[in-house]
Protein backbone atom coordinates (compact mmCIF):
# COMPACT_ATOMS: atom_id res chain seq x y z
CA UNK A 1 0.00 0.00 0.00
CA UNK A 2 1.20 3.36 -0.82
CA UNK A 3 1.68 6.05 2.37
CA UNK A 4 -1.40 7.69 3.46
CA UNK A 5 -1.50 11.22 4.78
CA UNK A 6 -2.07 10.51 8.42
CA UNK A 7 1.44 8.54 8.25
CA UNK A 8 2.65 10.61 6.52
CA UNK A 9 2.33 13.45 9.29
CA UNK A 10 3.63 11.03 12.17
CA UNK A 11 6.79 10.75 9.27
CA UNK A 12 7.70 14.38 9.58
CA UNK A 13 7.36 14.56 12.72
CA UNK A 14 10.00 11.93 13.03
CA UNK A 15 11.97 13.84 10.21
CA UNK A 16 12.01 16.79 12.38
CA UNK A 17 15.68 16.98 13.16
CA UNK A 18 16.14 17.19 9.24
CA UNK A 19 15.84 20.41 9.39
CA UNK A 20 19.08 22.90 9.11
CA UNK A 21 20.83 19.56 7.75
CA UNK A 22 22.52 19.76 4.51
CA UNK A 23 22.48 17.35 1.34
CA UNK A 24 25.89 15.88 1.04
CA UNK A 25 24.52 13.37 -1.85
CA UNK A 26 21.52 13.31 -4.55
CA UNK A 27 20.83 9.42 -6.15
CA UNK A 28 17.82 8.02 -8.43
CA UNK A 29 18.44 4.52 -8.40
CA UNK A 30 15.18 3.98 -10.83
CA UNK A 31 12.45 6.11 -12.62
CA UNK A 32 10.75 6.46 -9.08
CA UNK A 33 12.83 7.11 -6.39
CA UNK A 34 15.25 9.47 -5.02
CA UNK A 35 17.65 9.23 -2.19
CA UNK A 36 19.22 12.26 -0.68
CA UNK A 37 22.02 11.51 1.78
CA UNK A 38 21.63 14.54 4.74
CA UNK A 39 23.90 15.58 7.91
CA UNK A 40 23.49 17.77 10.48
CA UNK A 41 23.85 18.36 13.95
CA UNK A 42 20.27 17.32 15.26
CA UNK A 43 20.64 14.24 12.53
CA UNK A 44 23.91 12.99 11.93
CA UNK A 45 24.05 11.11 8.69
CA UNK A 46 20.78 10.12 7.59
CA UNK A 47 19.44 8.77 4.05
CA UNK A 48 15.62 10.77 2.72
CA UNK A 49 14.39 8.26 0.90
CA UNK A 50 11.38 9.63 -1.91
CA UNK A 51 9.68 7.24 -3.34
CA UNK A 52 6.14 8.05 -6.05
CA UNK A 53 5.06 4.73 -7.07
CA UNK A 54 1.80 4.45 -7.33
CA UNK A 55 1.93 1.19 -4.90
CA UNK A 56 5.06 1.76 -2.70
CA UNK A 57 5.09 5.31 -2.60
CA UNK A 58 6.26 6.48 0.60
CA UNK A 59 8.81 9.19 2.27
CA UNK A 60 10.54 8.01 5.33
CA UNK A 61 14.67 7.65 6.43
CA UNK A 62 16.20 4.64 5.09
CA UNK A 63 19.76 2.92 6.27
CA UNK A 64 19.86 0.42 3.10
CA UNK A 65 21.74 1.33 0.12
CA UNK A 66 20.58 1.76 -3.62
CA UNK A 67 22.47 0.71 -6.98
CA UNK A 68 23.25 3.58 -9.01
CA UNK A 69 22.72 3.59 -13.06
CA UNK A 70 25.29 3.78 -15.16
CA UNK A 71 24.64 7.28 -16.19
CA UNK A 72 22.61 9.09 -13.74
CA UNK A 73 19.29 10.26 -15.54
CA UNK A 74 18.71 14.23 -15.88
CA UNK A 75 16.71 15.18 -13.31
CA UNK A 76 18.84 13.05 -10.98
CA UNK A 77 22.27 15.75 -12.33
CA UNK A 78 19.71 18.81 -11.96
CA UNK A 79 19.05 18.11 -8.41
CA UNK A 80 22.60 17.34 -7.28
CA UNK A 81 23.50 20.86 -9.08
CA UNK A 82 20.58 22.65 -7.42
CA UNK A 83 20.60 20.85 -4.02
CA UNK A 84 23.98 19.63 -3.51
CA UNK A 85 25.57 21.73 -0.62
CA UNK A 86 22.02 23.56 -0.18
CA UNK A 87 20.47 23.22 3.90
CA UNK A 88 16.85 22.45 4.01
CA UNK A 89 14.79 25.14 5.45
CA UNK A 90 11.05 23.62 6.11
CA UNK A 91 9.49 20.94 5.28
CA UNK A 92 5.49 21.74 5.04
CA UNK A 93 2.11 19.40 4.28
CA UNK A 94 -0.48 20.19 3.38
CA UNK A 95 -3.27 19.37 5.50
CA UNK A 96 -3.48 15.66 6.03
CA UNK A 97 -2.82 15.38 2.02
CA UNK A 98 -0.03 13.27 0.43
CA UNK A 99 1.56 16.12 -0.59
CA UNK A 100 4.77 17.37 1.11
CA UNK A 101 7.04 20.50 0.12
CA UNK A 102 10.44 20.81 1.34
CA UNK A 103 12.23 23.97 0.64
CA UNK A 104 16.36 24.26 0.15
CA UNK A 105 18.68 27.60 0.60
CA UNK A 106 21.97 27.75 -0.56
CA UNK A 107 24.51 29.37 -2.81
CA UNK A 108 24.37 29.75 -6.77
CA UNK A 109 27.20 29.10 -9.09
CA UNK A 110 27.96 33.73 -8.13
CA UNK A 111 27.58 32.33 -4.62
CA UNK A 112 24.49 34.41 -4.60
CA UNK A 113 21.51 33.08 -2.19
CA UNK A 114 19.29 30.33 -4.09
CA UNK A 115 15.83 29.38 -3.23
CA UNK A 116 14.16 26.42 -4.32
CA UNK A 117 11.26 23.66 -3.62
CA UNK A 118 11.00 19.89 -3.94
CA UNK A 119 7.39 18.80 -3.71
CA UNK A 120 6.73 15.33 -3.42
CA UNK A 121 2.96 14.09 -3.96
CA UNK A 122 2.51 10.40 -3.17
CA UNK A 123 -0.80 10.41 -4.33
CA UNK A 124 -1.13 6.91 -6.46
CA UNK A 125 -0.88 6.84 -10.41
CA UNK A 126 -1.16 10.53 -10.44
CA UNK A 127 2.59 10.58 -8.41
CA UNK A 128 5.08 13.27 -9.14
CA UNK A 129 8.00 14.72 -7.76
CA UNK A 130 8.87 18.71 -8.96
CA UNK A 131 11.72 20.77 -8.55
CA UNK A 132 10.43 24.46 -8.54
CA UNK A 133 12.40 27.56 -8.34
CA UNK A 134 11.59 30.94 -5.85
CA UNK A 135 8.48 31.33 -7.85
CA UNK A 136 6.96 28.07 -8.13
CA UNK A 137 7.96 27.52 -11.83
CA UNK A 138 8.68 23.88 -12.35
CA UNK A 139 12.69 23.36 -12.97
CA UNK A 140 11.70 19.98 -13.63
CA UNK A 141 9.86 16.62 -12.78
CA UNK A 142 10.00 12.45 -12.03
CA UNK A 143 6.97 11.98 -14.88
CA UNK A 144 6.55 14.82 -17.45
CA UNK A 145 2.51 15.08 -18.27
CA UNK A 146 1.55 17.00 -20.96
CA UNK A 147 -1.42 18.36 -22.59
CA UNK A 148 -4.14 15.51 -22.98
CA UNK A 149 -7.67 14.20 -22.76
CA UNK A 150 -6.67 12.89 -19.47
CA UNK A 151 -4.25 15.02 -18.21
CA UNK A 152 -5.11 17.02 -14.83
CA UNK A 153 -2.77 19.34 -15.12
CA UNK A 154 0.28 19.86 -17.23
CA UNK A 155 3.59 18.96 -15.35
CA UNK A 156 6.22 19.76 -17.85
CA UNK A 157 9.56 22.17 -17.22
CA UNK A 158 8.72 26.34 -17.27
CA UNK A 159 5.35 25.82 -16.30
CA UNK A 160 4.03 27.53 -13.13
CA UNK A 161 3.17 24.30 -10.66
CA UNK A 162 -0.06 23.61 -9.60
CA UNK A 163 -1.21 21.53 -6.86
CA UNK A 164 -3.34 19.00 -7.26
CA UNK A 165 -6.96 19.83 -5.39
CA UNK A 166 -7.69 18.97 -1.80
CA UNK A 167 -10.45 16.76 -0.70
CA UNK A 168 -13.45 18.20 1.07
CA UNK A 169 -13.19 16.08 3.49
CA UNK A 170 -12.67 16.86 7.88
CA UNK A 171 -9.63 16.87 9.42
CA UNK A 172 -9.01 13.93 12.04
CA UNK A 173 -6.65 16.13 14.22
CA UNK A 174 -9.07 18.10 15.24
CA UNK A 175 -12.40 15.76 15.97
CA UNK A 176 -13.72 15.39 19.21
CA UNK A 177 -14.75 12.12 20.96
CA UNK A 178 -18.48 12.60 20.20
CA UNK A 179 -17.91 13.37 16.49
CA UNK A 180 -16.03 10.27 16.23
CA UNK A 181 -18.48 8.03 17.96
CA UNK A 182 -20.71 8.46 15.71
CA UNK A 183 -19.01 6.36 13.02
CA UNK A 184 -20.09 3.21 12.29
CA UNK A 185 -17.86 1.56 9.95
CA UNK A 186 -14.04 1.62 9.04
CA UNK A 187 -15.44 3.11 5.33
CA UNK A 188 -17.29 5.84 6.87
CA UNK A 189 -13.53 7.00 9.09
CA UNK A 190 -12.29 6.75 5.85
CA UNK A 191 -14.48 8.49 3.86
CA UNK A 192 -15.25 11.21 6.32
CA UNK A 193 -12.14 12.14 7.19
CA UNK A 194 -8.77 12.94 5.03
CA UNK A 195 -5.44 11.36 5.29
CA UNK A 196 -6.95 8.34 6.49
CA UNK A 197 -6.26 5.05 4.30
CA UNK A 198 -8.56 1.50 4.19
CA UNK A 199 -5.90 -0.05 5.61
CA UNK A 200 -5.26 2.34 8.51
CA UNK A 201 -8.83 2.21 8.80
CA UNK A 202 -9.15 -0.82 9.09
CA UNK A 203 -6.53 -1.44 11.73
CA UNK A 204 -8.18 1.87 14.10
CA UNK A 205 -12.10 1.06 13.83
CA UNK A 206 -12.88 -1.65 16.38
CA UNK A 207 -16.64 -3.05 16.11
CA UNK A 208 -16.01 -4.91 19.14
CA UNK A 209 -16.20 -1.13 20.83
CA UNK A 210 -19.02 0.58 22.12
CA UNK A 211 -19.63 3.57 20.12
CA UNK A 212 -18.22 5.93 23.42
CA UNK A 213 -15.15 3.67 23.64
CA UNK A 214 -14.40 4.04 20.28
CA UNK A 215 -14.79 7.34 19.57
CA UNK A 216 -12.27 7.74 22.84
CA UNK A 217 -10.14 5.54 21.40
CA UNK A 218 -10.03 7.08 18.06
CA UNK A 219 -9.47 10.49 19.77
CA UNK A 220 -7.00 9.71 21.88
CA UNK A 221 -4.99 7.58 18.75
CA UNK A 222 -5.24 10.92 16.92
CA UNK A 223 -4.19 13.11 19.82
CA UNK A 224 -1.13 11.03 19.79
CA UNK A 225 -0.66 11.35 16.60
CA UNK A 226 -0.87 15.38 17.03
CA UNK A 227 1.40 15.75 19.74
CA UNK A 228 4.41 13.41 18.20
CA UNK A 229 3.41 10.08 20.59
CA UNK A 230 4.20 7.55 17.84
CA UNK A 231 3.95 3.58 18.19
CA UNK A 232 5.14 2.41 14.75
CA UNK A 233 4.25 -1.26 13.77
CA UNK A 234 4.27 -3.40 11.57
CA UNK A 235 0.61 -5.45 10.77
CA UNK A 236 1.08 -8.70 9.04
CA UNK A 237 -0.92 -8.38 6.07
CA UNK A 238 -1.83 -4.47 6.24
CA UNK A 239 1.57 -3.05 6.20
CA UNK A 240 3.15 -0.93 8.63
CA UNK A 241 0.95 2.16 10.76
CA UNK A 242 2.13 4.76 13.00
CA UNK A 243 -0.22 3.57 16.12
CA UNK A 244 -0.62 0.03 17.33
CA UNK A 245 -3.62 -1.11 17.34
CA UNK A 246 -4.76 -2.48 20.39
CA UNK A 247 -6.79 -5.58 18.91
CA UNK A 248 -4.07 -6.85 16.85
CA UNK A 249 -1.67 -8.66 19.03
CA UNK A 250 0.59 -10.11 15.93
CA UNK A 251 1.38 -6.34 15.25
CA UNK A 252 5.42 -6.07 15.80
CA UNK A 253 6.67 -2.95 17.18
CA UNK A 254 9.38 -0.77 15.53
CA UNK A 255 11.73 1.75 17.07
CA UNK A 256 10.76 4.18 14.08
CA UNK A 257 8.52 4.40 11.61
CA UNK A 258 10.80 4.19 8.90
CA UNK A 259 12.32 1.42 10.24
CA UNK A 260 8.77 -0.19 9.64
CA UNK A 261 8.50 0.84 6.30
CA UNK A 262 11.98 -0.37 5.14
CA UNK A 263 10.91 -3.37 6.54
CA UNK A 264 7.80 -3.85 4.40
CA UNK A 265 9.23 -2.45 1.21
CA UNK A 266 12.56 -4.07 1.37
CA UNK A 267 11.62 -6.97 -0.71
CA UNK A 268 8.94 -5.39 -3.11
CA UNK A 269 11.29 -2.59 -3.80
CA UNK A 270 14.06 -5.61 -4.97
CA UNK A 271 11.39 -6.89 -6.97
CA UNK A 272 9.65 -4.03 -8.76
CA UNK A 273 13.11 -3.34 -9.79
CA UNK A 274 14.17 -6.09 -11.19
CA UNK A 275 11.00 -7.03 -12.96
CA UNK A 276 12.05 -3.68 -14.81
CA UNK A 277 15.44 -4.54 -15.67
CA UNK A 278 14.45 -8.24 -16.79
CA UNK A 279 11.71 -6.92 -18.54
CA UNK A 280 13.25 -7.29 -22.16
CA UNK A 281 15.31 -10.42 -21.06
CA UNK A 282 12.07 -12.33 -19.80
CA UNK A 283 10.15 -11.10 -23.40
CA UNK A 284 13.04 -13.03 -25.19
CA UNK A 285 12.97 -15.72 -23.24
CA UNK A 286 9.41 -16.23 -23.68
CA UNK A 287 9.36 -15.88 -26.91
CA UNK A 288 12.22 -18.47 -27.48
CA UNK A 289 10.04 -20.86 -25.21
CA UNK A 290 7.19 -20.44 -26.99
CA UNK A 291 8.60 -21.11 -30.35
CA UNK A 292 10.65 -24.26 -28.83
CA UNK A 293 7.64 -25.34 -27.32
CA UNK A 294 5.80 -25.18 -30.99
CA UNK A 295 8.53 -27.08 -32.56
CA UNK A 296 7.93 -29.84 -29.95
CA UNK A 297 4.40 -29.92 -30.78
CA UNK A 298 5.32 -30.20 -34.36
CA UNK A 299 7.44 -32.87 -33.83
CA UNK A 300 5.51 -34.79 -31.65
CA UNK A 301 2.95 -35.20 -34.17
CA UNK A 302 5.84 -36.71 -36.67
CA UNK A 303 6.51 -39.53 -33.62
CA UNK A 304 2.99 -40.59 -33.89
CA UNK A 305 3.41 -41.32 -37.03
CA UNK A 306 3.76 -45.08 -37.16
CA UNK A 307 -0.05 -46.13 -37.94
CA UNK A 308 -0.04 -43.90 -40.28
CA UNK A 309 3.57 -45.03 -42.24
CA UNK A 310 2.21 -48.93 -42.09
CA UNK A 311 -0.80 -47.52 -43.63
CA UNK A 312 0.90 -46.06 -46.26
CA UNK A 313 3.42 -48.70 -47.01
CA UNK A 314 0.46 -51.62 -46.74
CA UNK A 315 -1.68 -49.68 -49.55
CA UNK A 316 1.71 -49.31 -51.80
CA UNK A 317 2.88 -53.11 -51.56
CA UNK A 318 -1.62 -54.51 -51.55
CA UNK A 319 -1.63 -52.05 -55.02
CA UNK A 320 1.78 -53.64 -56.60
CA UNK A 321 0.92 -57.20 -56.10
CA UNK A 322 -3.00 -56.64 -57.62
CA UNK A 323 -2.66 -57.98 -61.22
CA UNK A 324 -6.40 -57.63 -62.62
CA UNK A 325 -8.11 -55.17 -64.26
CA UNK A 326 -8.88 -51.46 -63.03
CA UNK A 327 -12.40 -50.23 -63.63
CA UNK A 328 -12.08 -47.47 -65.86
CA UNK A 329 -12.06 -44.05 -63.71
CA UNK A 330 -12.53 -45.31 -60.78
CA UNK A 331 -11.47 -43.71 -57.41
CA UNK A 332 -11.15 -46.93 -55.55
CA UNK A 333 -9.67 -50.38 -55.84
CA UNK A 334 -10.50 -53.19 -53.68
CA UNK A 335 -7.74 -55.90 -52.85
CA UNK A 336 -6.82 -58.82 -51.02
CA UNK A 337 -4.66 -58.11 -47.88
CA UNK A 338 -2.82 -61.33 -47.92
CA UNK A 339 -1.03 -60.16 -44.68
CA UNK A 340 -3.95 -61.59 -42.55
CA UNK A 341 -5.17 -64.85 -42.01
CA UNK A 342 -7.55 -65.69 -43.48
CA UNK A 343 -6.80 -62.97 -46.12
CA UNK A 344 -9.83 -59.54 -45.90
CA UNK A 345 -10.94 -57.39 -48.43
CA UNK A 346 -9.71 -53.73 -48.01
CA UNK A 347 -10.42 -50.16 -50.47
CA UNK A 348 -7.45 -48.58 -51.74
CA UNK A 349 -7.73 -44.85 -52.88
CA UNK A 350 -6.83 -44.48 -56.23
CA UNK A 351 -5.69 -41.28 -58.53
CA UNK A 352 -7.98 -41.83 -61.53
CA UNK A 353 -5.16 -39.95 -63.55
CA UNK A 354 -2.73 -43.10 -62.45
CA UNK A 355 -2.09 -46.08 -63.20
CA UNK A 356 -2.59 -48.73 -60.70
CA UNK A 357 1.39 -48.92 -60.47
CA UNK A 358 1.89 -45.23 -60.53
CA UNK A 359 -0.58 -45.12 -57.39
CA UNK A 360 1.52 -47.36 -55.76
CA UNK A 361 4.33 -45.72 -56.79
CA UNK A 362 2.63 -42.29 -54.88
CA UNK A 363 1.70 -44.74 -51.66
CA UNK A 364 5.38 -45.83 -51.19
CA UNK A 365 6.80 -41.96 -51.69
CA UNK A 366 4.26 -40.34 -48.78
CA UNK A 367 5.14 -43.44 -46.62
CA UNK A 368 8.93 -42.29 -47.34
CA UNK A 369 8.66 -39.11 -46.42
CA UNK A 370 6.49 -39.68 -43.04
CA UNK A 371 9.62 -42.56 -42.51
CA UNK A 372 12.30 -39.32 -42.87
CA UNK A 373 10.02 -37.26 -41.25
CA UNK A 374 9.27 -39.10 -37.92
CA UNK A 375 13.75 -39.88 -38.05
CA UNK A 376 14.52 -36.24 -38.04
CA UNK A 377 11.88 -35.88 -35.13
CA UNK A 378 13.31 -38.23 -33.00
CA UNK A 379 16.89 -36.87 -33.59
CA UNK A 380 15.60 -33.49 -32.57
CA UNK A 381 13.53 -34.10 -29.93
CA UNK A 382 16.18 -34.75 -27.13
CA UNK A 383 17.34 -31.23 -28.06
CA UNK A 384 14.46 -29.27 -28.12
CA UNK A 385 13.63 -30.96 -24.66
CA UNK A 386 17.41 -29.80 -23.24
CA UNK A 387 16.34 -26.37 -25.27
CA UNK A 388 13.14 -25.93 -23.20
CA UNK A 389 14.80 -27.30 -20.07
CA UNK A 390 17.41 -24.52 -20.25
CA UNK A 391 14.56 -21.78 -21.21
CA UNK A 392 12.44 -22.34 -18.03
CA UNK A 393 15.53 -22.37 -16.39
CA UNK A 394 16.86 -18.93 -17.30
CA UNK A 395 13.20 -17.63 -16.53
CA UNK A 396 13.77 -19.04 -12.96
CA UNK A 397 17.12 -17.33 -12.43
CA UNK A 398 15.80 -14.10 -13.61
CA UNK A 399 13.17 -14.31 -10.41
CA UNK A 400 16.29 -15.07 -8.37
CA UNK A 401 17.94 -12.13 -9.53
CA UNK A 402 18.42 -9.76 -6.60
CA UNK A 403 20.77 -6.52 -8.13
CA UNK A 404 22.14 -5.77 -11.78
CA UNK A 405 25.00 -7.55 -11.66
CA UNK A 406 23.04 -10.90 -11.34
CA UNK A 407 21.18 -9.74 -14.54
CA UNK A 408 23.97 -8.82 -16.49
CA UNK A 409 25.51 -12.35 -15.91
CA UNK A 410 22.41 -13.62 -17.83
CA UNK A 411 22.70 -11.45 -20.48
CA UNK A 412 25.89 -12.40 -21.09
CA UNK A 413 24.80 -15.63 -20.96
CA UNK A 414 22.16 -15.35 -23.66
CA UNK A 415 24.34 -13.65 -25.88
CA UNK A 416 26.90 -16.44 -25.73
CA UNK A 417 24.35 -18.81 -26.48
CA UNK A 418 22.77 -16.89 -29.15
CA UNK A 419 19.41 -15.84 -28.02
CA UNK A 420 20.18 -12.10 -27.91
CA UNK A 421 22.74 -9.89 -30.24
CA UNK A 422 25.30 -7.99 -28.14
CA UNK A 423 24.91 -4.26 -28.66
CA UNK A 424 28.61 -3.01 -28.68
CA UNK A 425 28.14 0.49 -27.62
CA UNK A 426 26.18 -0.33 -25.11
CA UNK A 427 28.17 -3.31 -23.35
CA UNK A 428 31.24 -0.89 -23.87
CA UNK A 429 29.85 1.72 -22.09
CA UNK A 430 28.47 -0.68 -19.37
CA UNK A 431 30.85 -1.53 -16.03
CA UNK A 432 32.23 -5.53 -16.19
CA UNK A 433 29.78 -7.16 -13.52
CA UNK A 434 31.34 -8.08 -10.51
CA UNK A 435 31.47 -12.09 -9.92
CA UNK A 436 28.25 -12.52 -7.89
CA UNK A 437 28.32 -15.06 -5.37
CA UNK A 438 25.64 -17.66 -5.03
CA UNK A 439 23.35 -17.35 -1.69
CA UNK A 440 23.80 -18.25 1.67
CA UNK A 441 21.63 -19.81 3.95
CA UNK A 442 22.20 -21.78 7.44
CA UNK A 443 19.68 -24.67 8.42
CA UNK A 444 17.87 -24.23 12.26
CA UNK A 445 20.87 -26.76 13.35
CA UNK A 446 23.29 -24.31 11.94
CA UNK A 447 24.55 -26.05 8.70
CA UNK A 448 25.34 -24.30 5.53
CA UNK A 449 23.09 -24.19 2.88
CA UNK A 450 24.58 -22.76 -0.86
CA UNK A 451 21.73 -22.29 -3.45
CA UNK A 452 22.50 -20.73 -7.40
CA UNK A 453 20.86 -17.86 -8.56
CA UNK A 454 21.83 -18.55 -12.56
CA UNK A 455 23.21 -21.10 -14.55
CA UNK A 456 26.73 -19.52 -14.42
CA UNK A 457 26.44 -20.21 -10.35
CA UNK A 458 24.51 -23.67 -10.66
CA UNK A 459 27.98 -25.13 -12.44
CA UNK A 460 29.90 -23.31 -10.23
CA UNK A 461 28.54 -23.82 -6.85
CA UNK A 462 28.02 -28.08 -7.83
CA UNK A 463 31.37 -27.70 -9.55
CA UNK A 464 34.00 -26.51 -6.38
CA UNK A 465 31.19 -28.64 -4.09
CA UNK A 466 33.10 -31.68 -1.73
CA UNK A 467 32.26 -35.16 -2.94
CA UNK A 468 30.52 -35.86 0.19
CA UNK A 469 28.07 -32.85 -0.21
CA UNK A 470 24.70 -33.46 -0.87
CA UNK A 471 23.30 -31.67 -3.99
CA UNK A 472 19.36 -31.26 -4.62
CA UNK A 473 17.49 -30.25 -7.34
CA UNK A 474 13.59 -30.40 -8.35
CA UNK A 475 12.67 -33.47 -10.11
CA UNK A 476 12.34 -33.27 -13.79
CA UNK A 477 11.50 -29.76 -13.38
CA UNK A 478 13.91 -25.88 -13.75
CA UNK A 479 15.06 -24.97 -10.65
CA UNK A 480 18.25 -23.93 -9.18
CA UNK A 481 21.10 -26.33 -7.98
CA UNK A 482 21.48 -26.58 -3.98
CA UNK A 483 24.07 -27.63 -1.83
CA UNK A 484 24.16 -28.55 1.62
CA UNK A 485 27.86 -28.35 2.99
CA UNK A 486 27.88 -31.67 5.32
CA UNK A 487 29.66 -34.88 4.70
CA UNK A 488 27.88 -37.45 4.33
CA UNK A 489 24.00 -37.00 5.09
CA UNK A 490 22.79 -33.91 6.50
CA UNK A 491 19.75 -34.16 9.52
CA UNK A 492 16.39 -34.87 8.73
CA UNK A 493 15.36 -30.99 9.48
CA UNK A 494 18.28 -29.85 7.50
CA UNK A 495 17.09 -31.81 4.59
CA UNK A 496 13.71 -30.35 4.64
CA UNK A 497 14.80 -26.98 4.41
CA UNK A 498 17.33 -27.50 2.12
CA UNK A 499 14.71 -29.46 -0.16
CA UNK A 500 12.28 -26.70 0.65
CA UNK A 501 14.95 -23.86 -1.12
CA UNK A 502 15.23 -26.26 -3.43
CA UNK A 503 11.57 -26.23 -4.37
CA UNK A 504 11.23 -22.32 -3.72
CA UNK A 505 13.79 -21.38 -6.38
CA UNK A 506 12.13 -23.47 -8.71
CA UNK A 507 9.75 -23.72 -11.42
CA UNK A 508 7.62 -25.60 -9.06
CA UNK A 509 7.59 -22.94 -6.52
CA UNK A 510 4.08 -22.45 -4.72
CA UNK A 511 3.45 -26.60 -5.63
CA UNK A 512 2.46 -28.96 -2.80
CA UNK A 513 4.27 -32.55 -2.94
CA UNK A 514 6.69 -31.24 -5.51
CA UNK A 515 9.22 -34.35 -6.27
CA UNK A 516 12.49 -33.10 -5.17
CA UNK A 517 16.09 -35.42 -6.13
CA UNK A 518 18.92 -35.60 -3.66
CA UNK A 519 22.51 -37.56 -3.70
CA UNK A 520 25.73 -36.96 -2.99
CA UNK A 521 27.70 -34.74 -5.17
CA UNK A 522 30.41 -37.25 -6.67
CA UNK A 523 27.52 -38.75 -8.42
CA UNK A 524 26.45 -35.08 -10.01
CA UNK A 525 27.95 -34.82 -13.28
CA UNK A 526 28.46 -32.33 -16.29
CA UNK A 527 28.17 -33.63 -20.12
CA UNK A 528 30.73 -32.23 -22.35
CA UNK A 529 29.36 -29.46 -24.40
CA UNK A 530 26.39 -29.18 -22.54
CA UNK A 531 24.55 -26.08 -21.69
CA UNK A 532 24.95 -24.29 -18.97
CA UNK A 533 23.28 -25.02 -15.95
CA UNK A 534 22.41 -28.77 -17.37
CA UNK A 535 23.77 -32.00 -15.41
CA UNK A 536 23.42 -35.58 -15.31
CA UNK A 537 23.57 -37.85 -12.15
CA UNK A 538 22.86 -41.21 -10.72
CA UNK A 539 22.07 -42.83 -7.43
CA UNK A 540 19.98 -39.93 -6.55
CA UNK A 541 16.69 -40.43 -4.00
CA UNK A 542 13.09 -38.72 -3.94
CA UNK A 543 12.03 -36.16 -1.63
CA UNK A 544 8.49 -34.81 -1.66
CA UNK A 545 7.85 -31.97 -0.31
CA UNK A 546 5.33 -28.92 0.50
CA UNK A 547 6.96 -25.77 1.08
CA UNK A 548 6.66 -24.16 4.61
CA UNK A 549 6.18 -19.88 3.74
CA UNK A 550 7.14 -19.66 7.53
CA UNK A 551 10.39 -22.02 7.72
CA UNK A 552 11.43 -19.86 4.20
CA UNK A 553 10.87 -16.45 5.51
CA UNK A 554 12.80 -17.64 8.50
CA UNK A 555 15.34 -19.03 6.25
CA UNK A 556 15.76 -15.82 3.94
CA UNK A 557 16.06 -13.82 7.32
CA UNK A 558 19.09 -15.45 7.95
CA UNK A 559 20.21 -15.43 4.63
CA UNK A 560 19.71 -11.10 5.32
CA UNK A 561 21.82 -11.05 8.41
CA UNK A 562 25.03 -13.29 6.96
Amino acid sequence: MAMDGLSLHAMLWEMRDLMGSRVDKVQQPDKDTLLLSCHGTACGRVKLLINIHNENGRLALTRDTAENPVAAPAFCMLLRKRLMGSRITAMEQTGLDRLVRFRFSGRDELMDESVCSLVVELMGKHGNAFLLDGNDTILDCLRHIGVGAEALRVCLPNVKYEALPLQEKKDPLAATAEELAGLDSPRALMNGYMGISRQIAALLFVEEQSPESRGRYLFEAFQSLKEGALSPCLVPGLGPSPIRPIHRADAVPYPTLSAAYDAWYRERDVRIRMLRETGSLRATLEHALKRCENKISAFSSDLMSQEEEARLRLCGELLLSYHGERPKGADSLTVENYYEYPPTSISVRLDPALSVPENAARYFKRYQKLKAARAYAEGEMGKLREEQLYLQSQLVCLNNCENSDDVAAIRQELIRERYIRPAAAKEAARPKATKSQPMHFLSSAGVSIYVGKNNEQNDRLTRSAPPDALWLHVKDAAGSHVIVDCKGMPDKQTLLEAAMLAVHFSSQRGGASVPVDYVPRRYVKKPSGSKPGFVIFTNQRTLFITPDPNVISTLKKGLQEN
